[in-house]
């Protein structure tokens, strides 16, 4: 499936869009829907034994707060036995938010992937024109901290524009 935006269909001219089709159709050509889908799946068991960990963090704090109050041993055992749940779900918390990140640098890279295939398919310049449209039509700046980079699923418009120029050039 290729979803288009309206943006897409309202303001790009038939040849730009033909550029930005190409372009999503090379992320199928590459695959790169398929390991999206898979990363999405796999991501689910870690998320729900996080969410697991942390109810059970929070059952275990309710029940020492509530059963063993008058018992400072169990009181602390309680305390350890929610610490290490806390541990458990962060653990796996943690994991997701790295396996994002390495995802978020995939998929820039499969970016620049389907750039290059629309390039050799021969839709490059109007591809770099729909880029460079979207580069007027809204203020896109290039991500300016470390951690705004990392969460960035896609480049900046305009490292993609400048690649595409340099394939372009090279094939003259």
């Amino acid at each position: 499936m290729v979803v288009v935006t309206s943006f897409a269909l309202d303001t790009l001219p038939r040849d730009e869009l033909s550029g930005v089709l190409a372009h999503e159709l090379s992320h199928h050509l590459g695959l790169h829907t398929v390991a999206l889908t898979l990363g999405q799946w796999l991501s689910v068991p870690v998320l729900l034994l996080a969410r697991i960990g942390f109810f059970l963090q929070n059952v275990a704090s309710a029940a020492t707060s509530s059963f063993v109050s008058h018992s400072s041993a169990l009181s602390a055992v309680g305390r350890l036995v929610a610490a290490l749940l806390t541990a458990v779900g962060w653990v796996f918390l943690s994991g997701l938010v790295l396996s994002t990140m390495i995802s978020n640098r995939v998929s820039r890279n499969a970016e620049f992937q389907a750039d290059s295939r629309a390039v050799h398919m021969g839709f490059g310049r109007p591809l770099a024109m729909a880029l460079r449209r979207v580069l007027a039509n809204n203020d896109n700046p290039l991500p300016i901290t470390f951690s705004d980079r990392l969460a960035a699923t896609h480049p900046p418009a305009r490292t993609r524009v400048a690649r595409i120029d340099a394939m372009l050039r090279a094939q003259t």
